[in-house]
């Protein structure tokens, strides 16, 4: 029956669990996947393991064998409650049919609360099918609006906060994930700028405040700032591995750290917040900006601490341009063309997804986010292959605007079949292809490598462009660098889903290895 619900078949379940998160990072509300029993589930654990180191709100949805044939070999059996439990924020294998509802409110409950995560209701096939004319549906808790469970914090602690960041010489704003959930890039942006202090955001929250805003302080060279500030004021933010668990260098250990979270567990997991506060980002920031009016404006615009950002955003950016000229007309095409092509072509409205080891780190020195939940990565887990399955998910979620995957020839190898998903529902992805016909770094670019292992060699010359067009979707190769900037353009104007095949230099590797490229402001 019509039910409002949209339906769409995918290849693989890995990319349904994909593209159930990336649905998540675009909307801020859950995203739902579908999959079968037994190897349906064990296909879709990278996805969903993806989603949950990285908050994302994904309700999966599983069959299971009958609960009938428990440890009888049944067809397709396994047990996804167990296998989930060691991530997962929620899991239920129903063994009534009254109460499926009952766990369904429950999972949504569960994956949309924060901090979000993933939730599964595994359904037995007995349980599922069974017919009553008299058994009626347990109606379950309510599952309230993200606006309708919203907390300020302490007042007390609030008052002391502003205060240091008004007192501070070196204050740093740092955004991650729990400022998309909350909706509260607006307030970030309004607090930095009533108090003239930077702000550093990653995950989903990178451009909460936009990048090219001046006081934006970049990932690709944030350690002056992170390093140094004696303030720092997180909100919904995770100080995991990326972060260096708030640890020196990247962080000064000498900093007071002011902590806003929804979950008073993440407060102090990895920092001592010397100021805790228990509350909803939006909030507690409204909270700050009502208090900081009440003080005054701080004056920083002469600040030594305002040069210092100006200088680092100059220098970064003359930096790269340099580099960029410098290969401008490299053949193979290098990865600072490709980047600066791609970024000159790209609407601001773009969404952008990340499966590509090496260009990871060229994008994160050209991209600027200008909005939280434009940039979606890999995250803690980092896996290869999740690229069109994500750029499918964001592209539903966001129909209006591009949606591109920068996506290397492994990942595509692993889950870019489902670009003939996104070509028979009509989603414009992009899937811009770093075809180097590798899977991972040459041993120029690893010497210790050498005589260890095989070379990470592929096939030559792999016609994806040509694969892509037998799948319904636009296809182009790029040899040479001036055809580039026109492909990027075809394939953005094409109107359905779209493959650029760039061949690539299989020696040039992430930007980190070997220290080849502007040394110690990478990230």
């Amino acid at each position: 029956r019509d039910n409002g619900v949209k339906l769409i078949h995918m290849r693989h379940e890995q990319a349904t669990a994909y593209a159930a998160d990336a649905w998540a990072r675009s909307t801020a509300r859950p995203g739902v996947c579908c999959v079968t029993a037994g190897c349906g589930l064990t296909n879709a654990i990278t996805g969903l393991t993806l989603a949950a180191m990285t908050n994302s709100a994904v309700v999966c949805l599983a069959g299971q064998h009958p609960s009938t044939e428990d440890g009888l070999g049944s067809f397709q059996e396994a047990y996804g409650s167990e296998i989930c439990g060691s991530f997962a924020k929620y899991t239920k294998r129903v063994l009534d049919w009254s109460t499926i509802e009952v766990h369904l409110r429950q999972a949504f409950r569960a994956a949309g609360s924060a901090p979000q995560g993933v939730a599964l209701v595994e359904i037995p096939q007995n349980i599922l099918y069974q017919r009553s004319d008299e058994e009626l549906q347990r109606p379950g808790a309510k599952v309230y609006e993200p606006d309708e469970l919203r907390s300020q914090g302490d007042p007390r602690s609030v008052e002391r906060a502003v205060e240091l960041l008004l007192g501070a010489e070196r204050p740093l704003l740092v955004g991650g994930d729990g400022v998309f959930w909350s909706g509260a890039a607006a307030e970030l942006r309004e607090l930095a700028e009533l108090t003239s202090t930077p702000v550093y955001c990653r995950r989903a929250g990178q451009g909460a405040v936009p990048e090219d805003h001046p006081l934006a302080v970049r990932g690709a060279w944030k350690k002056p700032f992170t390093g140094r500030a004696d303030v720092v004021m997180s909100f919904g933010f995770r100080f995991w591995s990326g972060e260096h668990f708030g640890q020196p260098p990247t962080w000064n250990r000498g900093a007071t750290h002011v902590q806003v979270d929804s979950d008073p567990l993440r407060i102090g997991a990895h920092v001592a917040a010397d100021v805790p506060i228990v509350g909803d980002p939006k909030l507690v920031l409204r909270q700050m900006i009502d208090l900081a009016r009440q003080h005054g404006p701080a004056d920083r615009t002469a600040s030594r601490w305002l040069e210092e950002l100006a200088q680092a955003r100059t220098t970064f950016e003359q930096i790269a341009e340099e580099r960029e000229q410098e290969h401008h007309g490299d053949v193979p095409v290098h990865p600072d063309r490709l980047l600066k092509d791609l970024v000159t072509v790209l609407d601001h409205t773009a969404t952008v997804i990340v499966d590509s080891f090496t260009l990871s780190g060229y994008v994160s020195h050209w991209f600027m986010a200008r909005f939280p939940g434009q940039l979606i990565d890999a995250g803690p887990l980092a896996p290869v292959g999740h690229g069109i399955g994500m750029a499918i998910g964001a592209g539903l979620a966001r129909p209006s605007a591009p949606v591109v995957a920068v996506i290397g020839d492994g990942g595509m190898g692993i889950g870019g079949f489902d670009i003939e998903t996104a070509a028979r529902y009509h989603v414009p992805i992009v899937a811009v292809l770093w075809n180097n016909s590798s899977w991972g770094p040459s041993f120029e670019q690893m010497p210790i490598l050498r005589g260890r292992t095989d070379p990470f060699d592929m096939l030559p010359g792999i016609r994806y462009d040509r694969i892509a067009e037998e799948l319904g979707c636009h296809g182009e190769r790029v040899e040479e660098p001036e055809e580039l900037l026109p492909a990027l353009e075809r394939a953005l104007s094409a109107g359905r889903a779209a493959l650029v095949d760039v061949i690539a230099d299989k020696r040039i590797g992430h930007p980190t290895l070997g220290g080849n490229l502007l040394g110690s402001t990478v990230a």
